[in-house]
Parts: structure tokens; sequence; C-alpha cells
């Protein structure tokens, strides 16, 4: 749209002045194009090596104040490097008002990061799970190699979720649980939607769902006008080994891929379903209802042993 964007937040590892070529520590896995005029910038002032261990968190009040506030986070971090959030719980607020509920709208959020880890952490009951941006639990935005692993997200609107604006690649749920997500229309909405954990606006590009178990939904998917124009949200994705009693829908551009699955409806076909526009070819699919035989169960698990493996660890 005529606006730079850092798209991919690297490191530079070697130049060769003579070929003009630059080495990444990490690779790109999306094309960035002259015609897109496609450029390296320096950063700065990344804060790095923070962490948050062995946290409890509740920010509940009465119900109906809940709801005057959309994007009330409880833990942020924005523009960090090499960091991490581990052990954090939330807990029913002990005020009577608050009626158990632990969190009056979002849980974390990972902002313009790179090399972020989130791990063994727990965040439930979210007060305001109404739109606008309430109710994500575990939210990661515009931002790089993001690992969230061995962690629930339980009665958010959107558990899991990357949102807003280009910029998302290579972040990694591992061995997450999502459940009881719920989408309200207003404050007093007696029907609400299941809310699904979910890739939410601006593609982002080359992520992992890995042994994930799903009770409520997964979507990658064309979101079409929804969230001011958010469009197709997800390309290059991997759902591996994923479980549970919810559904998981992918349709992502180009390609996608939908492998070993244990009890959940999976979506992938072309057809009517709203989300399916400009997502063509039909992502891949295998192993379905039969995820208890692949090989290796989890991806990233298999990956790691063998780097680590390459440098003699």
């Amino acid at each position: 749209n005529g606006q730079y964007r850092p798209i991919f937040r690297r490191q530079v590892a070697g130049l060769d002045a003579a070929s003009g070529r630059v080495q990444l520590d990490v690779p790109l896995r999306y094309p960035a194009k002259l015609r897109d005029q496609a450029a390296l910038r320096r950063t700065s002032g990344y804060l790095s090596r923070c962490g948050v261990e062995d946290l409890g968190i509740s920010n509940a009040v009465d119900y109906a104040t809940a709801w005057t506030q959309v994007r009330v986070h409880a833990i942020e971090m924005t523009n960090v490097k090499d960091s991490w959030i581990r052990g954090v719980a939330s807990f029913a607020a002990p005020q009577p008002e608050a009626q158990g509920y632990h969190l009056q709208n979002g849980g974390l959020l990972i902002k313009e990061s790179k090399r972020v880890t989130i791990a063994d952490t727990h965040l439930a009951k979210a007060q305001n799970r109404g739109d606008g941006g309430s109710g994500y639990l575990y939210e990661v935005y515009t931002s790089n190699e993001v690992l969230i692993r061995d962690s629930e997200g339980v009665a958010g609107r959107h558990n899991f979720i990357q949102n807003w604006d280009f910029g998302t690649t290579g972040c990694v749920f591992l061995r997450d649980r999502s459940a009881a997500g719920l989408a309200f229309a207003t404050i007093d909405d007696k029907y609400p939607q299941t809310g699904t954990s979910e890739f939410h606006h601006s593609l982002a590009m080359a992520c992992l769902i890995d042994s994930n178990v799903i009770e409520d939904g997964w979507a990658a998917r064309n979101r079409l006008y929804e969230s001011t124009n958010a469009g197709v949200t997800a390309t290059q994705t991997v759902f591996w080994n994923s479980q549970g009693n919810g559904r998981l829908y992918s349709y992502q551009s180009g390609d996608g891929y939908v492998i070993g699955t244990r009890g959940l409806t999976v979506y992938t076909e072309l057809s009517d379903l709203p989300g399916v526009r400009a997502t063509a070819p039909e992502d891949f699919h295998e192993a379905l209802d039969d995820g208890a035989r692949l090989e290796p169960q989890s991806l990233y698990d298999d990956q790691l042993r063998r780097r680590l493996a390459r440098k003699g660890r």
C-alpha cells in the first residue's frame, strides 16, 4: 500500500561485497520482490534478554466495566528480542464483583519483536470477549520467530492469535491447548459463536502449529472484509499432529498443509464456505484421523534434534 513495512526481522550473518550477497541468520521463507521496493534497513532500540517468570496475573473487574474498554493486556512485550515468558498463570480475581473471572480482556501481547519464547503458561477466563480486539489470550503482532509451547488458553475469544498488519513469520505453537473459545457480539449475547484460535490479519507466513490440542477451533483462511479488510491471513503454514474435538479450517493462500489429526473435523475443500476465495489450490492434507502413527510425532522437536546434532550438541 505504498508504505514500508519491516516484515522480516533478521540479523546479518555475513556480507560478500564482491557478489553483493547478504547472508541472514534465518531464511526469509517468502519472496522479497524488487517490484515492491524490497530493501534492507538497520533497526535499533530492541530490549534484549528480558524475562517474566513464575508470576500469577489477574486484572478482572466488574463485568460491565470490563466491557467499556478494548485492547487491555495483562503483560506486553514490544520491541524486544531474545526474551521470554515462562510459568505465568492467570487466577481468579479476589474481588467479589469479578465473579471468578481472571482477566478483564487480553492476556499476553508480543509486538514488533523477534526470538521470543512463551512456555508453560496458563491463561483463562476473559471477561470482555466482544469484538474490537478483546479476549485475545496469546497475541502475536508483527513479530518473527516466536515460540509458544506447552501452554493453555481457555475461555478467551481467540485463545491463540496472530494479529494486525504484515510482518509475522516463522512462529511456532507447540503442544498448546485451546479450549472454550467464545465470540460474543454484545455484552448480553445469549448465543455466542465458537471463537477459534487463528491467523487474524494480513498474511502470516510459514508458521507451524505442532501437536496442539484443539477443543474449539483453529483457522487459517481468507477473512475477507472482516477486521478492516483482513483478507487472506496465512500461507505456507503447517498444522502437524493436531488433535481434539474441535474444528480445523485451512484455506491458505498458495500452499498450506494439514498432516496428521486425531478427532478433529477438518475443512480444506474449496467450496462456497466463507473465507475460501483466493485460497486455491486446496491445502495439502494427509493422515487425517491417523495422527497416532505420524512419524515424527513433533515436527519441531525432530528439526531441533537434527539441527543440534549438526552442531555437535
